[in-house]
C-alpha cells in the first residue's frame, strides 16, 4: 500500500466500433509503492471486465506493458476516447494484493479526472459511478 494519502496514477482509453459492436479498451497504470498496470475492456455501456492486471513490477515496467497492449489494440481499429490522464488516486485502493477488486473503483477515479481535466472525449464510454 501507498505510504501518502494518494499515489500518482494515469489512464487512457480507446474505443472501437463498427457495425456489430461497440467497445472499450481501458488503461490504468498506478504508482505507489508498488506499480499496477490494469486493463478493463467491454461493451460502451458497461462496467467492464478485468482483462489485464500486472503487479510486482516497476512504475516504468507498468507503463510499458500498458503502451505494448494499447499499441496492440490501436492495430485492431481502436482509437483513443480518453487521452492520457494524470491524477491522484486515494492510498486505500493502490494495495497490489486487491487490484482487481479494486480495479472498477480505480477506473471510477480516472473517469472523474478525465471529465474534470477535459481529456474526455465527446465518444468515451459512459464509467458507472465516475459522478462523484
Amino acid at each position: 500500500m501507498a505510504s501518502s494519502d494518494s499515489a500518482v496514477s494515469f489512464g487512457w482509453e480507446l474505443h472501437s466500433e463498427d457495425g456489430n459492436s461497440d467497445k472499450f479498451y481501458r488503461f490504468i497504470v498506478v504508482t505507489g509503492d508498488e506499480a499496477i498496470v490494469l486493463g478493463l475492456h467491454g461493451s460502451r455501456n458497461g462496467k467492464g471486465q478485468v482483462g489485464l492486471i500486472h503487479t510486482q513490477i516497476t512504475a516504468t515496467e507498468a507503463l510499458s506493458r500498458a503502451v505494448q497492449r494499447s499499441r496492440d489494440k490501436e492495430k485492431k481499429g481502436y482509437a483513443p476516447s480518453r487521452d492520457f490522464t494524470v491524477f491522484d488516486l486515494p492510498a486505500d485502493l493502490t494495495d497490489p494484493a486487491l487490484a482487481s477488486s479494486n480495479a472498477h473503483r480505480i477506473a471510477q477515479h480516472f473517469g472523474k479526472h478525465a471529465r474534470e481535466t477535459g481529456t474526455e472525449l465527446g465518444h468515451a464510454s459512459h464509467i458507472p459511478g465516475s459522478n462523484f
